[in-house]
């Protein structure tokens, strides 16, 4: 893979969601993907667009993803594990910005207080189940909850009180079993209250002095919303899940890349 070329001058903020928004875990759509890699490779530069990626995947699961996707380019930046990281793709590498990854370590964050929370959900019948692939992230952590039928809302409203009485967003979706997810149950994700998918459009339109009328970013799921009512021009794609299309309004006509393409070809295309 290589990676594209960074913008002189850095105009605008497009991110976007990985599992099943920037990446069809079906492999469903290679010509798409050739596609929306040609657009980015012929106008990221000219255009002034950093393009990246912000997920609740780890850096890990995102690059084998990449190859197994046949993906000619490199995003601009990759941020992981809930918006808790991000990185610069620079000479094929991944160079982690420090000065993001310093704020949460100014925290003294401990992951033993999620712990303390998972424990004491526990004592009260509320079961979370960690996921093993996140379990060494170092800000977040994730976790699935079955789902039970009619006490549900009133499980995870408790779940998400007491992350907050400790300063945690804790965000709530269902799962999607195109992405191996379980059946039936939800995703539980924990992560310090400055952290998520929307802070990191934040702090990059910040870090870049890019107006905030020229963001965009492009999601799934009920865990992208908040990302897509941080900036300017929030779309879902045309496979999201029913749960997000029900509490957002703005799709994109198709799925996948070609969503994303379609989308930013009306902005951009001259």
């Amino acid at each position: 893979m290589k990676p594209l070329q960074i913008p002189d001058n850095i105009q605008y903020l497009v991110c976007s969601d990985f599992d099943e928004t920037y990446f069809a875990h079906d492999l469903s759509n290679p010509e798409d993907v050739k596609a929306l890699d040609t657009f980015l490779a012929q106008y990221a530069a000219s255009k002034g667009i950093l393009f990246g990626i912000i997920s609740a995947s780890t850096k890990e699961m995102i690059e084998t993803c990449l190859e197994k996707g046949h993906y000619a380019y490199y995003p601009h930046f990759i941020s992981t594990n809930s918006g808790t990281e991000i990185y610069y793709v620079e000479d094929g590498k991944l160079i982690r910005d420090a000065d993001y990854y310093q704020k949460f370590q100014q925290l003294n964050f401990d992951k033993s207080v999620i712990l303390n929370i998972e424990q004491q959900l526990k004592e009260d019948n509320i079961h979370l189940i960690t996921q093993i692939p996140f379990e060494h992230a170092p800000f977040s952590r994730n976790y699935y909850y079955e789902g039970l039928g009619a006490i549900d809302a009133h499980n995870i409203d408790k779940i998400k009180k007491l992350g907050a009485a400790h300063n945690f967003i804790v965000n709530v979706s269902k799962c999607n079993p195109l992405i191996g997810d379980p059946e039936g149950y939800y995703d539980v994700d924990f992560y310090p209250s400055i952290a998520g998918k929307h802070a990191v459009v934040k702090y990059l339109t910040q870090k870049f002095n890019i107006d905030p009328d020229n963001t965009f970013a492009f999601g799934d799921s009920g865990n992208d919303l908040l990302m897509l009512n941080e900036v300017k021009h929030g779309y879902l794609v045309s496979n999201a899940t029913p749960e997000a299309k029900a509490k957002y309004k703005q799709h994109t006509h198709s799925p996948y890349n070609k969503g994303i393409l379609e989308t930013l070809a009306h902005y951009f295309e001259e």
